[in-house]
């Protein structure tokens, strides 16, 4: 938790600009199909939260709300040029901070555990009761 709260604050400006990212980051993993309702659902935030951020990032021209083409009611989102910039400027700080801090800090053999111990925590990531296989209980 602590890595994670040091690259938000890499990463970001204020609190309110870590809220910008997340709705962002999350436009942009779902790609084509972010809807707010997927949104909210996926990222577990309320629909008025979602709502504000929206049109916050809207009126900074970060994000496009466009009418979806099948279903007029339905609203899809994408990142604007803007948006896009915001989020991969901000990424890119968050990385540089993690690259120098690695490099400076751990040896070569702890730059090598990190790798395999990320590798352990993307397993862990894709839990879910459903996908243990038999026998390993």
């Amino acid at each position: 938790m602590g890595v994670s709260r040091r690259l938000r604050r890499e990463a970001t400006a204020d609190d309110r600009s870590w809220a910008r990212l997340l709705v962002l980051g999350a436009i942009d993993r779902h790609g084509e199909t972010a809807t707010p309702s997927v949104l909210a659902s996926d990222e577990g935030m309320r629909s008025s939260n979602l709502a504000a951020a929206l049109r916050s990032l809207e009126a900074r021209k970060l994000i496009v709300r466009t009418p979806d083409s099948k279903d007029r009611r339905k609203v899809r989102l994408r990142l604007s040029a803007a948006g896009q910039r915001f989020l991969d400027d901000s990424r890119a700080r968050g990385e540089r901070w993690l690259t120098e801090a690695v490099k400076t800090h751990l040896t070569a053999r702890e730059r090598a555990d990190l790798i395999r111990a990320g590798a352990l925590l993307e397993r862990i990531m894709a839990y879910s009761r459903a996908s243990v296989p038999r026998g390993r209980k």
